[in-house]
C-alpha cells in the first residue's frame, strides 16, 4: 500500500522527538543534565539588584533581566535549539555539584529533535 502522501509527490514531513532537558542555577553557574542524568556546566547566572541573566559561555546567548533565576532559566531555555544543547553534552564534562540539585532552582522543558 502506497502512503497518500509519497503518492502526491510530498515527502512526509520529519518524525519529531521531544527530549527533556533540566537546567540549573547553582550559584553563580548555569547547569543542564540531559535524559541520561549527565551534568554540564554550560553558562553564568549573575545576580544584581534583584534582577538575574543567564549567559551562555559559547555563543551570544543570553537573556533580559528577570525577577527570578526560575524565570532567566525559562528564558535560556527558550533560545536554546536541540543540536546546539546536545553538541555541549557530547563535548563539554560532567560538572560536579555539592549538594543536591534538586534544592536548587531550575526548569524543566523539552527541545524538539527532527
Amino acid at each position: 500500500m502506497v502512503n497518500r502522501e509519497m503518492k502526491e509527490g510530498n515527502p512526509e514531513p520529519p518524525a519529531s522527538f521531544e527530549r527533556p532537558f533540566r537546567l540549573f542555577a547553582v550559584e553563580q553557574r548555569v547547569l543542564a543534565q540531559n535524559v541520561d542524568g549527565k551534568v554540564i556546566d554550560i553558562g553564568a547566572m549573575d545576580s544584581r539588584n534583584g534582577q538575574f541573566c543567564a549567559c551562555m559561555d559559547s555563543g551570544d546567548i543570553a537573556t533580559e533581566p528577570k525577577r527570578s533565576a526560575e524565570l532567566a532559566l525559562k528564558a535560556l531555555a527558550g533560545k536554546l535549539s536541540f543540536d546546539y544543547l546536545d553538541g555541549l553534552f557530547t563535548s563539554e564534562r560532567e560538572a560536579e555539584v555539592s549538594g543536591r540539585l534538586q534544592d536548587y532552582p531550575s526548569v524543566e522543558f523539552e527541545l524538539d529533535e527532527s
